[in-house]
């Protein structure tokens, strides 16, 4: 480092030596073409008429100063005492010029600032102030030489401030020199430090087997020094990584051997990168096959590096195989822990459901066993009088029974997909509204008012209609439970050109919002509960949903606790290939009504 400063503080020297030598030169051939311009020159020169002849001769000399400088510069060792003499030099020459000049208004006095500016930057502050100056008093001395009479000197006022300027440059430019001086400085003794620390491990590393062995050798981590293609060294470990025996055999080799051609691409064009623009800690993932055929996954860190002269790949690869393993297994593990939770939970819903279920089933045959004790106490003429409302209790009962064995079927036959559905080109209105005012004597009971609204008259889609009953008499059964008397309950239905839109929207106690995303899960009661107010199975909505979607429709809910619900079934608006339209239900929807509300 110190020899790279010197040379190029030798240089800077060199350079400012002949710049001062080209000034020289310059301003002698303009004095000579001076003399040769004007006769009376040499008259006026208050010297003798011989000056003529010193001028070559100065020029000579000057030439011969320079050279003995410029070459001395790069020859001896103690520079400072040099260019203290070339400055000397240059400052006498430059006086004897603007003597030969004969007046105190040359401009070649100008020219002390390039000596100051020089000096000051070659040899500091200090030397720099000297001769700022002692180029002031030069040019007093000058001004004194040309006017010594004057009364008032006017010239000597300008150069006056000319040598304040010339101390101020002098000053400000050493303050300058002093401060880049010592950051460099500063700068150099840190590099030193860290070269010396440098050469210190490198010393530890070259000359102390012990910790070459420890740190590279048997390192527990396989360490290996390459380019982009070949291996130039490998420790024990990265040998045993390989698969191979030797160091010798794996020079033989090409890196291309422990890859498949796609990911051998790829790293390659990482370690590209890394030499070309020497990066550093580069880390990363990579799978490699070893000499042996095994794959093993490896987390490579690799930096840019110098070995042998020759830009390298230092490597340092960690076999993390066991660690992919471990994790592996942690992943099945969750995914085995999720699925016996999703099991438990769906257990769950099944025990529930099967609770639900012998309730649902115990309650309508006690109800009809009673029915029938009854009937059998009483003589013939009670059992006349009492036994059309047990007989209708009886049968409302059974509908639930039936009921609930229908949508047993239906779940098992919709998980098993065979049921089809029986798609046929008819008036969706005049459905939803038949089955509607079927319902009103129910909601008359129960003291709830029912609106049917359409934006249309007649709408032709393709729709199973015993699945369509089935879907808006679930949805009106449960507006019907869960509403109070004095609520109402809207159906609607609306034309969306490509769809349909069925709602059926209720005024009841609402469903709470983190119990939304459950309300059409098989099995599932918002109120679980064996004393709750309403019947059910949890498994109306359910069969609903998989209805809608024989249909290629979708169910919405919209629902807030205390506020109602509404319910909105969603239709593609398509017809099926057959022409022929049925507009009339059959007979025996008085008797769906009843099964289907038969648990209100």
């Amino acid at each position: 480092m110190n020899t790279i400063n010197n040379n190029r503080y030798r240089n800077i020297l060199g350079t400012i030596s002949i710049a001062k030598f080209g000034v020289l030169l310059i301003i002698s051939i303009i004095s000579i073409n001076e003399l040769l311009k004007s006769p009376n020159y040499l008259s006026q020169i208050p010297l003798n008429n011989y000056v003529i002849l010193f001028i070559p001769a100065f020029l000579i000399i000057t030439i011969l100063l320079w050279s003995f400088s410029y070459i001395h510069i790069f020859k001896y060792k103690n520079i400072k005492n040099v260019q203290i003499v070339e400055d000397c030099v240059f400052t006498f020459m430059l006086c004897i010029l603007i003597f030969l000049s004969n007046t105190y208004q040359s401009q070649y006095k100008y020219l002390f600032l390039f000596s100051i500016i020089s000096s000051t930057i070659s040899l500091g502050k200090k030397y720099g102030l000297i001769v700022a100056t002692l180029s002031s008093f030069i040019i007093f001395f000058i001004d004194l030489f040309f006017a010594p009479n004057s009364r008032v000197n006017i010239y000597f006022e300008n150069d006056l401030m000319l040598a304040l300027g010339f101390i101020m440059v002098a000053w400000v430019l050493g303050e300058y020199k002093k401060f880049e001086s010592d950051q460099r400085e500063l700068l150099e003794s840190e590099l030193k430090e860290q070269l010396r620390q440098h050469d210190y491990i490198e010393e530890m590393l070259l000359k102390n087997e012990d910790c070459y062995n420890l740190l590279i050798k048997y390192s527990y981590y396989s360490i290996m020094i390459h380019d982009s293609e070949k291996i130039l060294y490998l420790n024990k470990k990265a040998i045993e990584l390989f698969g191979i025996n030797s160091l010798e055999e794996m020079k033989k080799k090409s890196l291309t051997a422990f890859y498949n051609t796609d990911d051998y691409k790829k790293i390659k064009g990482k370690y590209l990168d890394i030499i070309n623009n020497k990066k550093s800690a580069v880390s990363f993932e990579e799978k490699i096959i070893n000499n042996k055929g095994k794959k093993i996954n490896v987390h490579n860190i690799s930096t840019y590096c110098v070995y042998g002269k020759m830009p390298v790949i230092l490597t340092i690869m960690r076999d993390i195989t066991p660690e992919k393993q471990v994790q592996k297994l942690k992943d099945e593990v969750k995914e085995n822990i999720k699925l016996l939770n999703e099991t438990q939970q769906q257990n769950r819903f099944i025990t529930e459901f099967f609770s639900n279920i012998s309730h649902e089933l115990k309650t309508p045959l006690n109800v009809i066993f009673s029915s029938l004790q009854l009937l059998n106490v009483y003589d013939d003429e009670e059992f006349i009088k009492n036994r059309k409302k047990y007989l209708d209790v009886m049968k409302q009962n059974c509908y639930r029974l039936i009921k609930l064995v229908n949508n047993l079927l239906d779940i098992v036959k919709y998980d098993s997909g065979f049921i089809i559905p029986n798609m046929q080109n008819e008036d969706i209105v005049y459905v939803v509204e038949t089955i509607a005012m079927s319902i009103v004597p129910y909601a008359e009971d129960k003291g709830i008012e029912l609106v049917f609204d359409t934006d249309i008259e007649e709408k032709i889609i393709a729709f199973d209609v015993d699945k369509m009953e089935r879907i808006i008499l679930n949805l009106l059964s449960n507006a019907l439970k869960f509403t109070d008397r004095g609520g109402y309950i809207y159906i609607s239905i609306k034309d969306k050109n490509e769809k349909v839109e069925i709602s059926v929207k209720d005024t009841g106690i609402g469903i709470a919002v983190d119990k939304k995303e459950f309300i059409f899960g098989r099995f599932t009661q918002v109120n679980k509960s064996l004393k709750r107010n309403h019947e059910g199975t949890g498994i109306g909505l359910s069969l609903v949903k998989s209805f809608v979607e024989l249909h290629n429709g979708e169910i919405k809910l919209e629902s807030k606790l205390g506020h109602g619900s509404e319910f909105t079934v969603v239709l593609p608006s398509r017809q099926s290939e057959e022409t022929k339209v049925e507009t009339e239900i059959k007979d025996n929807v008085i008797e769906r009504v009843s099964m289907e509300l038969s648990d209100i």
